[in-house]
């Protein structure tokens, strides 16, 4: 769900998935001639140590510049989700991969896992500034 709507200080992460989300949809037009049916799962918040390796990163990266503090409160914020027991479980993904492989005609994305369905959600039907605000203050 990376690729749909940006945390905040999560520009560099999110930039890779909006890039992801843009092939896949360019790759799924090319290829459907041939057969080829192109699929992204897009997970929500999946109980892996991404969530400490980026707060980590984050936190050696902003030190000493002008987004320190906010790199420190964004870092925590990582740690404490997840470290919580609010996340979907790896499994939720090789399932999903699974379902899309075993459909004749599978669907073009999957949203899967903790918070996916309803924060695509959120920046669906909210006002961009309000989405931005509810994303500066969950951390």
């Amino acid at each position: 769900m990376g690729g749909r709507f940006t945390t905040f200080m999560g520009a560099w992460y999110h930039a890779t998935k909006y890039a992801i989300e843009a092939f896949s949809d360019a790759l799924r037009m090319e290829t459907r001639s041939f057969g080829i049916h192109v699929v992204l799962i897009e997970p929500g918040g999946i109980k892996t140590n991404w969530g400490l390796i980026a707060a980590d990163h984050l936190t050696a990266a902003s030190q000493g510049g002008a987004y320190a503090e906010m790199g420190l409160v964004a870092a925590k914020s990582l740690r404490q989700t997840y470290s919580s027991k609010f996340l979907s479980q790896p499994d939720v993904i090789s399932r999903a991969m699974l379902k899309a492989v075993n459909r004749r005609h599978p669907r073009a994305r999957y949203l899967i896992g903790a918070g996916a369905k309803p924060l695509v959600f959120l920046h669906t039907i909210l006002p961009t500034h309000w989405f931005d605000s509810l994303m500066r203050h969950t951390i």
